[in-house]
């Protein structure tokens, strides 16, 4: 039964906002889309970069185009729409990308303001086409090439381009940003123990206490250039004082070591020098008072408050210790068979109750004064764990329990022999093949798409770990069903001997076997700091196999017991009660 194509892909981008009429340019590209849409009968199904200003010269720091790319291909599409040629692309071979796209789709390439199907296959159309994103590419790149002039130039006369230290301002006056000035912002703190953001003339209540941003940023350049404590102390007595930090999106919220590293490493414009790098990416080596040039005349903050916080950052740096040739170890290091694979329970059940898995946070190796220790990899990191570490050898012990309840005893091979050869069918039919081809490329794309966005920072670690993890078991799984018996009979008996062979002789191996095994067969484990226990774990996807046939198995509960087996063919986290 074929699909009736009725769904058109409708793709939305905010351009660079310079006046307040482009705000509202996504709105009428929307409507615009769904006026053609309901003409021709379509259901419409958005796709839309309106967070901020979009190059359409690119692909990857556009999640929606990305997202929607992954659709053209479905046999429920029927076009691709957008406001105007310029919406989709800037650069004319990805133009002629997406032409080729329509046409292999057998799809309709709509202009909605203009009201206008092109038919990709008519080559006259094409050129026209072609030639519109030339000069759509043009405008972008001249365009490109006056900013870029314009940045020189006011960097040049002592003008801080871009995003603003904490508790600066630029304002703009007759027309053009001016050079920075104190905030005026800032937090009231009412009796009532809740905080308000306002301006210091602006009192909410009697008895409130006003903490500005600007007075929170001096706060801490003094603290830090004394010399006494580190940036976590810092941040806890800011946060005892009052002040408050402000974040990316203007809201207040509490100081930790990461927004005093990010006031302190911004010492040169408080000192009214302006440098071309940004400041995460400069080097306390080489960023120091006897090579950055400060200017009293522009400074907000006392230059010679200044230059000591640059010399404390200089002498605090420590130059990398030496590597040993060829790998990215450093010589004589403590090696941590579970660190980076390893997630804090608590965190893993916030992140799955409000949906967001850059919540969690992996564990890491920790070199103690007495015993090596796993933490969260992240020392601001706050969950409900009244416990911040763990011993290594009570994590790895627990492991090791782990490992010994899936080991497969001898005398259960034949009978897992048997229930793959019960379950695994010994041919696919030739549309079954095809679809499972498709979904193993969709799959690839999927991936792709998400280590491109995770490039363009648009995407955090831990989501692009989750995306390539559930693909790959897809991938797996759709490979497992397409392989002949015997690999995958191959597949399991080489999960099972390693489980075997690692449980038997765990004690003895060396932490680099250890850790070899771990990350060769496990994605990740979940680990309660409270109770020390495991409380989930996930094989690798070539390995899932091997848990499935095991559930399929009579008797499988006893020989995992203590687990929860896979209740379907789905596979991921495994659960210990």
């Amino acid at each position: 039964m074929s699909i009736k194509r009725t769904v058109a892909l409708c793709y939305i981008r905010l351009s660079l906002t310079k006046t307040r009429d482009d705000e509202n340019s996504p709105d009428r590209q929307k409507a615009n889309c769904l006026e053609y849409c309901t003409f021709r009968g379509w259901i419409p199904e958005f796709y839309e970069d309106r967070d901020g200003h979009k190059s359409g010269t690119k692909e990857s720091n556009r999640p929606g185009w990305m997202a929607l790319k992954t659709r053209v291909g479905d046999p429920d599409v029927v076009a691709v729409v957008a406001n105007d040629l310029s919406r989709f692309h800037r650069k004319g071979f990805r133009m002629g990308q997406l032409i080729e796209m329509c046409k292999e789709g057998g799809l309709e390439l709509v202009k909605a303001a203009d009201k206008k199907s092109i038919d990709v296959n008519d080559i006259t159309a094409t050129m026209w086409v072609m030639m519109e994103s030339l000069f759509n590419e043009y405008y972008a790149e001249d365009i490109s090439r006056k900013q870029k002039d314009s940045v020189r130039y006011r960097r040049a006369n002592g003008i801080v381009v871009g995003r603003v230290p904490f508790g600066t301002v630029r304002p703009r006056r007759d027309g053009k940003s001016s050079y920075l000035e104190p905030s005026p912002d800032g937090v009231w703190l009412l009796p009532d123990g809740n905080e308000v953001e306002g301006r210091p003339d602006d009192c909410p209540v009697e008895g409130a206490t006003w903490r500005g941003y600007f007075e929170a940023a001096e706060q801490t350049m003094r603290l830090f250039a004394l010399g006494l404590h580190g940036a976590r102390i810092i941040a806890e007595r800011l946060n005892l004082e009052g002040y408050r930090f402000r974040d990316v999106d203007g809201k207040p919220r509490l100081f930790d070591r990461e927004c005093v590293r990010s006031i302190t490493a911004n010492w040169p414009e408080y000192g009214g020098a302006v440098l071309g790098k940004k400041a995460i990416g400069r080097s306390a080596k080489t960023i120091t008072p006897d090579t950055v040039v400060l200017n009293p005349d522009r400074a907000v903050i006392d230059i010679a408050l200044c230059r000591q916080v640059g010399q404390v950052r200089m002498e605090r740096s420590r130059s990398r210790e030496q590597r040993k040739p060829d790998t990215g170890a450093r010589a004589n290091s403590f090696i941590f068979p579970l660190s980076q694979i390893t997630f804090c329970t608590h965190c893993d059940q916030i992140a799955e109750a409000q949906g967001d898995m850059s919540l969690r946070s992996h564990f890491i190796g920790y070199e103690g004064a007495r015993v090596p220790r796993y933490r969260h990899s992240e020392r601001r990191h706050k969950c409900a764990a009244r416990n911040r570490s763990v011993k290594a050898e009570i994590l790895e012990r627990e492991f090791a329990r782990l490992v010994s309840a899936l080991a497969v005893k001898p005398d259960v091979s034949p009978e897992i022999t048997e229930v793959l050869a019960q379950t695994h069918p010994q041919q696919l039919s030739e549309d079954r093949r095809a679809e499972i081809l498709s979904e193993m490329a969709l799959c690839k794309q999927r991936i792709q798409n998400a280590e491109k966005l995770f490039l363009m920072a648009r995407l955090d670690e831990a989501t692009l770990k989750r995306h390539i993890d559930d693909n790959e078991r897809q991938i797996a799984t759709l490979q497992a069903e397409m392989s002949e018996e015997a690999q995958l009979r191959q597949m399991i008996e080489m999960t099972a001997s390693m489980l075997s062979e690692m449980g038997n002789r765990w004690q003895e191996s060396s932490n680099e076997d250890k850790q070899a095994f771990a990350q060769t067969l496990f994605s990740e484990l979940v680990f309660n700091l409270d109770t020390h226990q495991i409380t989930g774990f996930a094989l690798k996807p070539w390995a899932e196999r091997f848990l499935q046939i095991r559930a399929a198995q009579d008797g499988a509960v006893s020989c995992l017991e203590g687990f929860e087996p896979p209740t379907s063919c789905s596979v991921g986290k495994r659960s210990i009660h």
